[in-house]
């Protein structure tokens, strides 16, 4: 099995090399299976990411939350690349996003609330998580700093949903004890079918 930096490399490169308007259409379907989903539209809270260099899209997903009156978190890097800290803040338009680490889209932090798990105890939350490449074990690998193994480590009910293009999913990774499992994954060929049948094991 490769390591996961000669993964990462190959599958970075596979997907900076996407056509534009196949991104766009792809990234649409993703977005559109998800906001169709009873995962979705039970969900009390909505924590997503502002996609980068390539990433599967969420604005169709941010817009949607907000419209639909649902609490909407962005992931906001705090601290320099040793500490790995991110926390997510609460928006309230696209207009609370600025660009930060890396270029990223992230929540000023001004005056957005930080998400406190503790307050959704019993509430659905429902996560979309962006990663490098996926496999049919429903494991992630990021870019290699932690962010969101370390974020997720103590928060075992959140919902969450790997987004990703059906080439970034690979029959295994190598994964280490730290990787944090996706409960399920999204791409352009994930049937409807499939998420209604899972949204009964997780959903309240």
């Amino acid at each position: 099995m490769e390591d996961k930096r000669e993964i990462r490399k190959e599958l970075i490169q596979k997907r900076d090399s996407v056509d534009g308007r196949d991104w766009e259409i792809n990234s649409k379907a993703i977005q559109k299976t998800v906001i169709q989903s009873s995962f979705y539209k039970k969900a009390d809270c909505i924590m997503t990411y502002a996609d980068f260099h390539g990433e599967v899209g969420t604005l169709m997903i941010v817009e949607d939350a907000l419209l639909s009156g649902k609490r909407v978190f962005l992931p906001k890097v705090l601290d320099n690349f040793t500490e790995r800290k991110m926390e997510f803040y609460e928006i309230f338009s696209t207009v609370d996003l600025i660009s930060g680490y890396k270029g990223i889209m992230e929540p000023t932090g001004n005056r957005q609330r930080t998400f406190n798990y503790s307050d959704w105890e019993g509430k659905n939350i429902l996560m979309t998580v962006p990663g490098v490449a996926f496999d049919k074990r429903n494991f992630r690998m990021g870019y290699g700093m932690g962010y969101y193994d370390k974020y997720l480590s103590d928060k075992p009910s959140i919902i969450k949903c790997g987004l990703c293009f059906s080439m970034q999913i690979l029959d295994e990774i190598p994964v280490s004890n730290q990787d944090v499992k996706m409960d399920f994954l999204v791409s352009e060929n994930t049937g409807a079918d499939k998420l209604e049948a899972l949204s009964k094991e997780f959903l309240r």
